[in-house]
């Protein structure tokens, strides 16, 4: 029989070691040193809790540990009680193995195989009986803390489903005014250019400007709000998809010019109709381009492009800005993740335009990406299908 036999003092420390047949593989075996560092430092943890349950509950038997490295396949099991120097673990390779642990060491090593006798015995009726109580104990407060458990988590889903239909309902009370507010800041600027000073057409251009942020904040709060009920629908049609980005780069243009930044709009002839819903389409534009306007730094251009593809039409927008560090890639399109880049127009951020995207983007079949490094400017891309003709 194959296996191991030690004598520990009460913090586990060996005091005395015999090995029966070939031992057991790979155990760093020795006198001296704490029985749970034998088995490496992967399984320590588990070889310590058994010399605890050891010295709390006086008695453990096959107790899996699994070795570091391994030697054999599968764990080894270990057995222990306590005695009067302390405890004494027999380990072998398969269960159920310390009678026949026992039985080898009858002859060579008396002493031992008398210590070691109670643990190849049946455990009493009385422990059975007291294992069983425990175990059911055990049981129904698992029981009861499922349940609390359960409640807290139905409690929690109400509180969210709550929190989200709240913020959907301002969300949409709010769009509608700031539309008008942009409106009329729009139509009064247009009135009295050239009838009054240039400081004052600036602020009528930021307060359109202002508004039109806070609109694309909320058109982003609505989506994820549709997002986490599972309620973002799409009404894909053929569009032209060219003609939504050009009108969609003037209307951001503005935006730009008054930070000194310009977009150029580059759309490749005869391109296919996409299939998009766009409304949606507009939103993923409206959030790289308000994003690339507000990193870009005075003076440069930002380039839009649509282009077909293999998996349809293609649209990338590229900026001169500083660059996306390479630890904020992997998260750049998580919910609530901002760049650490500072921005150059002062716009604050609440991190969910690009997930936003990433979401319609995926919802319409497509996939978006970016390429950056700091101080290099980044480039957004992302693909849509084509509509078949």
């Amino acid at each position: 029989m194959d296996g191991a036999v030690f004598i520990c003092d009460r913090d586990g420390r060996v005091i005395e070691l015999e090995t029966l047949g070939s031992g057991i593989p790979g155990l760093r075996a020795g006198t001296g040193a704490p029985f749970p560092m034998l088995f490496g430092t992967e399984p320590f943890g588990r070889a310590l809790d058994l010399v605890n349950a050891v010295r709390r509950d006086g008695r453990v038997v096959d107790w899996p540990i699994e070795k570091s490295p391994r030697a054999v396949t599968g764990p080894v099991y270990v057995s222990g009680r306590a005695v009067a120097e302390g405890m004494i673990l027999a380990a072998a390779t398969e269960p159920a193995a310390v009678g026949r642990l026992h039985d080898a060491l009858q002859r060579a090593r008396p002493k031992l195989a008398m210590l070691l006798g109670p643990l190849a015995e049946p455990m009493a009726s009385s422990d059975m009986g007291a294992l069983f109580d425990e175990m059911t104990r055990l049981n129904s407060q698992l029981t009861t803390t499922q349940r609390q458990l359960a409640k807290a988590n139905a409690e929690l889903a109400a509180s969210n489903a709550q929190k989200d239909q709240l913020l959907g309902m301002l969300a949409h009370d709010l769009r509608t005014p700031l539309h008008v507010i942009g409106g009329f800041a729009q139509l009064l600027r247009q009135r009295l250019e050239g009838s009054v000073e240039a400081r004052d057409l600036a602020a009528i251009e930021r307060i359109r400007e202002s508004s039109l942020f806070m609109r694309h904040l909320i058109e982003d709060v609505l989506s994820m709000s549709a997002l986490k009920a599972g309620r973002l629908q799409l009404a894909p049609r053929p569009a032209d998809l060219g003609a939504l980005v050009r009108r969609n780069a003037a209307t951001n243009g503005i935006l730009a010019h008054g930070r000194d930044v310009a977009i150029d709009c580059d759309v490749d002839d005869a391109l296919p109709p996409a299939l998009i819903d766009p409304p949606r389409i507009e939103q993923v534009m409206n959030n790289l381009l308000s994003n690339a306007v507000k990193f870009s730094n005075p003076g440069t251009r930002i380039r839009v492009a649509v282009t077909a593809c293999p998996a349809g039409l293609c649209v990338t927008v590229t900026d001169h800005g500083p660059g996306i560090a390479p630890e904020e890639m992997e998260r750049l399109f998580q919910p609530f993740s901002r760049s650490k880049a500072k921005v150059r127009s002062g716009d604050a951020s609440v991190g969910l335009g690009l997930f936003i995207c990433r979401s319609i983007v995926e919802a319409h079949g497509g996939r978006i990406t970016v390429d950056s490094a700091p101080e290099q400017g980044a480039t957004f891309r992302f693909e849509v299908p084509a509509a078949e003709v």
